[in-house]
């Protein structure tokens, strides 16, 4: 498969949120982010989501984890209040299936900062930069044991199964890949 041009310029951006008015969250790819900041993002993870991924059938793998946290085509919009770290998203602006995407491989918010509408405006900010950049669609895998997730994704930011997703022929699988579709091309 092949990258397309609009992939290539995306990953060029040196700020992605220069692309976006009035922005005050942080965006950084992997090489900018300081050993403390990651140390974070992991123990974020960890706490939200290694419990979840116990139940699946792939299991919690730690090094897998670190792995696809810090590859070198990992962005990270980080979101701060008062000089802490509260919320990330851990993206990247990829191909799939000959799809140019933004796929979102992390949504993480600090539990005591939930439900006052973080997440959902990460994720406008992933929306906007799809839009901008005149990509397909934002792209994400959500556990079928992550009810909350499962709701936050369906039902409050209206994403739906991707064309890609294949619950139809297995029904053993125990994740959903979910998008929202911003340009088609013709």
């Amino acid at each position: 498969m092949e990258i397309s041009d609009r992939i290539r310029k995306a990953n060029l951006i040196e700020n992605p949120l220069d692309l976006i008015p009035d922005c005050k969250f942080y965006v950084a790819d992997n090489s900018a982010l300081d050993e403390n900041t990651k140390k974070w993002i992991f123990e974020l993870l960890e706490k939200n989501m290694k419990k979840i991924y116990e139940t699946s059938s792939s299991g919690w793998n730690q090094q897998f984890k670190l792995k696809e946290l810090f590859d070198k085509s990992a962005y990270y919009l980080i979101a701060y209040k008062n000089s802490r770290p509260v919320g990330y998203s851990h993206f990247r602006f990829d191909m799939d299936f000959d799809n140019e995407v933004i796929y979102c491989y992390e949504l993480q918010i600090e539990e005591e900062f939930r439900r006052y509408g973080l997440g959902k405006f990460l994720m406008e900010i992933l929306e906007s930069l799809c839009e901008n950049l005149e990509l397909e669609k934002v792209m994400l895998t959500v556990s079928k044991h992550n009810k909350v997730g499962q709701s936050f994704f369906k039902k409050k930011i209206k994403y739906s199964r991707d064309e890609t997703d294949i619950n139809d022929q297995d029904s053993s699988i125990d994740y959903e890949i979910l998008s929202k579709v911003f340009w088609q091309e013709d």
